[in-house]
């Protein structure tokens, strides 16, 4: 098996499912044409087996899974898991992550965060919302981080939350850095302009 492919077997054991231009995204960018390139590939894995994909979706690119598959192809929770894999896709167009771990557990934290990564030099809490929560659902969810931050556990973590916005609240209410965000792309005057200056020694983008 080349190497791509076990990276691309790689990448849907880390995000458990991708759509095809997530694949081209992640492993194809520097091909003349990748989205043709990852299509050949890929009728490759599944013919072979390695992988299996959700062709259900009307006029949607099919879902690609490990087989067997970590999850259910027709879970609910399919569009969820592509918004953390596009999350990871769109931050690296901007800088490296070093790190990106998905549903971790937090020592001695009683919330999960949908991600926790290392990126701009700094650590990251994301959450990313598919659908609009409640009022009480947000609130609850970040009281928990609040929570963990009053029992002194907090290493100076950002909290990002990216996707449906249905309540804005007020980050100064919270005693860490927060920030609301309907995409990355938002970000992208305040990362360049950090970026710019980022060749001074001890120089640290700091967002929110």
């Amino acid at each position: 098996m080349k190497k791509r492919d076990l990276d691309i077997l790689n990448s849907l054991e880390k995000f458990k499912c991708l759509t095809r231009d997530q694949i081209a995204a992640l492993h194809f960018s520097k091909n003349a044409y990748p989205h043709i390139a990852a299509n050949n590939v890929l009728k490759r894995l599944r013919r072979d087996e390695y992988i299996t994909a959700n062709t259900d979706r009307s006029f949607q690119q099919y879902i690609y899974f490990l087989n067997p598959s970590r999850m259910k192809t027709d879970s609910q929770k399919i569009d969820h898991f592509l918004m953390i894999a596009q999350g990871y896709i769109d931050m690296m167009k901007f800088s490296p992550l070093v790190r990106y771990e998905i549903e971790p557990k937090i020592d001695d934290a009683t919330f999960i965060p949908d991600v926790h990564c290392r990126w701009l030099d700094n650590d990251w809490f994301l959450e990313f919302q598919n659908s609009l929560y409640t009022v009480k659902q947000l609130y609850t969810k970040l009281d928990k981080y609040k929570e963990y931050h009053d029992k002194g556990y907090w290493k100076n973590e950002r909290v990002l939350i990216i996707g449906k916005i249905n309540l804005k609240f007020d980050p100064n209410d919270y005693p860490f850095k927060i920030k609301q965000i309907k995409c990355f792309s938002e970000l992208e005057h305040t990362i360049n302009r950090f970026k710019n200056i980022k060749n001074i020694d001890g120089i640290s983008i700091k967002i929110g």
